[in-house]
């Protein structure tokens, strides 16, 4: 009987050391859903009309292959200066995780964003847009998909004119990106 109690005892220890402790963008998400000094929205890929959009069938194929956009993000204030600093290292140090693969970074004085994505080369789950803007905040978007290729999605990028991204503008009127 003692066996069977170390046994079980040495499992879970094993079980609990594996997990992995370091925070995740998903966990990140979690937690500042409730938070009243971020604007946190889910957009599902239902929002977002491909049959009434002017797509050719490769973008309308494209588009279906993401499933939701999560969208974070805490506009800056003199109140706030000291937590959009102290979120900003936390998203950072996610994003250098060695999951997320860089595919763009661009920054001038103001704002640097940059884009990384999980997955392989061929096949992309998860896109993500971290922005910082040194009077303006942050933004942290999520575009969660299945097996989205890169050059559609880049593609896809450049036919964001033809698209209705209605849900998208009232997120950036709400928190005034325009501004």
């Amino acid at each position: 009987m003692k066996n069977v109690f170390k046994v079980l005892g040495v499992a879970c220890l094993s079980l609990l050391m594996s997990c992995n402790s370091e925070p995740s963008l998903q966990r990140y998400f979690v937690d500042h859903q409730d938070d009243n000094d971020f604007i946190a929205v889910d957009v599902p890929s239902s929002l977002l009309d491909k049959d009434g959009m002017e797509l050719s069938e490769e973008e309308k194929e494209t588009l279906g292959s993401i499933k939701k956009v999560n969208f974070l993000a805490l506009k800056l204030n003199k109140e706030l200066k000291g937590k959009y600093d102290k979120e900003s290292k936390v998203i950072n140090k996610i994003l250098s995780s060695e999951k997320y693969e860089t595919l763009m970074k661009i920054g001038s004085d103001a704002t640097n964003i940059v884009l990384k994505f999980q997955g392989d080369d061929d096949r992309i789950d998860e896109v993500i847009v971290f922005a910082t803007n040194n009077e303006r905040g942050l933004a942290l978007v999520r575009v969660l998909g299945k097996d989205m290729k890169p050059q559609k999605i880049a593609k896809l990028a450049n036919s964001f004119e033809k698209m209705d991204l209605s849900a998208f503008k009232e997120i950036a009127e709400t928190i005034n990106i325009d501004d």
